[in-house]
């Protein structure tokens, strides 16, 4: 999935309109030696609303970065403490999930 496929899914995930299966093929694409397929279960499960599911993903696609929030529905994740990428949803886990999004597409800008 390019940058621009990433933007208009987070569009839709922070808008509550994202299908599953569109959240599932975002992360379909291989990466290091990650298991595809539990990080587009854990991707879809993150949408749905599961806090575990989207902290594997987190530990999943971004290994050693922080992560902060669940109160309010608010989600920060950073690699640099500076530039937190910030989700926001009345589903915490979908928050989550909207902040990893967002630090993805900020990697792939770089």
């Amino acid at each position: 999935m390019n940058t621009e496929d990433l933007k208009l899914l987070a569009e839709k995930v922070e808008a509550g309109t994202a299908r599953p299966p569109e959240v599932w093929d975002a992360f379909n694409s291989p990466c290091q030696d990650m298991d595809i397929t539990m990080r587009c279960e854990h991707a879809k499960f993150a949408y749905k609303g599961s806090l575990d599911a989207a902290k594997a993903l987190h530990d999943a696609v971004l290994p050693g970065w922080r992560w902060e929030g669940g109160s309010g529905g608010l989600f920060d994740v950073w690699d640099d403490p500076a530039e937190p990428y910030k989700g926001s949803s009345d589903i915490p886990a979908r928050a989550w999930l909207l902040a990893i999004l967002r630090a993805l597409i900020a990697e792939a800008q770089q």
